[in-house]
């Protein structure tokens, strides 16, 4: 260690040097290659520095346990994205909002082909007649009636007024928010 990389190769009683680790192993396996008769490039290497493997040892063990709560984590998101969306009814965008997550990452663990859940009543076409439940008064039986459709905004003037003539609220373009609110998360000091 130090300005130079020892490197032996115990099983074929080679050793050699390299100023840099890249060298060191790039050496290594020119020699292996040399010895073996074989192109270097079929020649894979693992360098082993025991000077500094139990040190290594702590980084490598926190990378394993950051990867298994990275797993635990997109499980966990996926696991809720799929009830907040299938179960739940929740929007793709409401979902993201509640889970903090971009809609990207929820679009991951969501069915193919759109954002919205599927419903079992679906909403009628904007204007179309809205079918209400009643009696016939003739016959006694349950059959629909129609309502007309409430008044509203709907295709109208550009000039954002309404047919009504009451003036048409401009949808408000908020960024996302990818952080959790407080209000989604269950507090776990109570």
């Amino acid at each position: 260690m130090g300005r130079w990389w020892a490197v032996d190769v115990a099983a074929l009683d080679i050793h050699t040097q390299g100023r840099t680790l890249d060298e060191a192993e790039d050496m290594a396996r020119d020699a292996i290659a040399a010895v073996l008769a074989v192109p270097s490039h079929t020649i894979a290497v693992d360098l082993v520095v025991p000077e500094v493997a139990s040190l290594l040892h702590g980084v490598l063990e926190a990378r394993r346990r950051a990867a298994e709560a990275a797993d635990a984590e997109r499980q966990a998101l996926a696991d809720a994205a799929r009830v907040l969306f299938e179960d739940m009814g929740v929007t793709q965008s409401d979902a993201c909002r509640l889970l903090g997550a971009s809609p990207e990452q929820v679009a991951q663990f969501l069915p193919a082909g759109g954002s919205r859940p599927r419903h079992r009543n679906p909403l009628p076409a904007a204007g179309a007649p809205v079918p209400a439940t009643g009696t016939s008064s003739d016959t006694g039986r349950s059959a629909p009636r129609y309502r007309r459709p409430r008044p509203g905004p709907g295709p109208g003037p550009a000039d954002g007024a309404s047919d009504n003539g009451s003036a048409v609220r401009p949808k408000r373009n908020r960024p996302p928010s990818f952080t959790r609110p407080t209000w989604a998360i269950a507090d776990d000091d109570a």
